[in-house]
């Protein structure tokens, strides 16, 4: 299955990113803040966790009509050009459904110079907080899914927290209640990963971050 050339990150793309980095620093228009903070990268990850929920996705039910995309757009109000849901669409029609996987491995977190990610003991859901961004754009280049994205008018990065606080109130996230196929469920990670992976040509291998996400493809 082929998706999207915007879902993989390209090695040249992070190359890239590192020397302009490296420029910037140079001629000293990185906000102190970043370089104050470097000693704070990786804070906030958890390793002790008892449980990991994830996505899943039945790629044969899903009948491309948006509505997890919506749903979510509606409530969170982010900018169509940063979105935190899409779906990616291959030459052939085919649609994936994705947001941030909440990695076990959250490649975001590692990078960030201010300690904006945090990752749930209770379930694993990766939460950045946008208070804390400076907008350097660190997350956006590590992850291989490009969840995080810059909010032009907030000028900081937001991205999928999967609902936890509707989760903590004992309901569903917005996306999976809006599904009418329920094409898009979720589970814990030790179920969802004998039924698949999300192992699919045009996606990064999922070694490098281990996405809580399984995608079911269609007959």
């Amino acid at each position: 299955m082929s998706h999207n050339k915007s879902v993989v990150l390209s090695r040249r793309t992070v190359i890239k990113g590192g020397v302009l980095f490296g420029a910037a620093v140079a001629i000293g228009v990185i906000p102190t803040k970043i370089l104050q903070a470097e000693e704070k990268v990786g804070e906030g990850i958890a390793t002790n966790l008892q449980k990991q929920v994830g996505f899943s996705y039945d790629e044969g039910k899903c009948i491309k009509c948006g509505a997890c995309v919506q749903a979510c757009q509606l409530n969170y109000k982010w900018e169509k050009t940063s979105p935190w849901r899409k779906l990616h669409k291959n030459s052939k029609g085919d649609i994936l459904s994705m947001s941030c996987n909440h990695c076990a491995d959250p490649a975001c977190a590692k990078v960030c110079p201010v300690a904006a990610y945090s990752k749930r003991e209770s379930d694993g859901i990766v939460i950045q907080n946008s208070a804390k961004c400076v907008g350097c754009g660190y997350c956006s280049y590590a992850c291989p899914y490009h969840a995080p994205n810059i909010q032009k008018k907030l000028g900081a990065v937001t991205k999928c927290h999967f609902c936890y606080e509707l989760q903590d109130a004992g309901k569903a996230p917005l996306c999976i209640e809006a599904c009418p196929t329920q094409a898009l469920t979720m589970g814990d990670m030790k179920e969802l990963s004998k039924k698949g992976d999300l192992n699919y040509k045009g996606l990064p291998d999922p070694k490098i971050t281990n996405p809580s996400m399984i995608a079911i493809p269609k007959e």
